[in-house]
């Protein structure tokens, strides 16, 4: 698992040199492989970043999911997620708590398959 947002560098070089819109993007084209899963948050769902990021994780055979506030926004219309979940709420405060409890679970069942697998071939 990877963070696009943990690398400051990274972050800034981006977005100071060729613009923020890419900073998720150009990380999947180094990072990014078939199989591999792409997951980010917006709270609009209208975010450039990541939209762009999700046209190019599928474009590279990975799986696409987000999670978007409001009425999905952009996200929610975008051929480019195989799977938007969307908080339908007018307050950002709900959206964001929301999100952050679907994250949290997410990653919750993610650890538990990849225990399972290590039990099962050891």
């Amino acid at each position: 698992a990877r963070s696009l947002a943990a690398d400051q560098a990274i972050l800034t070089a981006l977005s100071n040199d060729i613009g923020f819109d890419v900073v998720f993007s150009r990380q999947l084209i180094a990072y990014g492989r078939s199989g591999d899963i792409a997951f980010g948050t917006s709270t609009s769902g209208n975010s450039d970043n990541l939209l762009m990021a999700f046209a190019e994780a599928k474009k590279r055979g990975m799986l696409t999911v987000g999670l978007a506030g409001y009425d999905g926004g952009r996200m929610a219309a975008s051929d480019d997620l195989e799977h938007c979940l969307v908080v339908r709420s007018d307050s950002v405060h709900r959206i964001q708590e929301a999100q952050t409890s679907v994250a949290h679970a997410l990653w919750g069942l993610v650890q538990a398959q990849l225990r399972t697998r290590e039990e099962v071939t050891v």
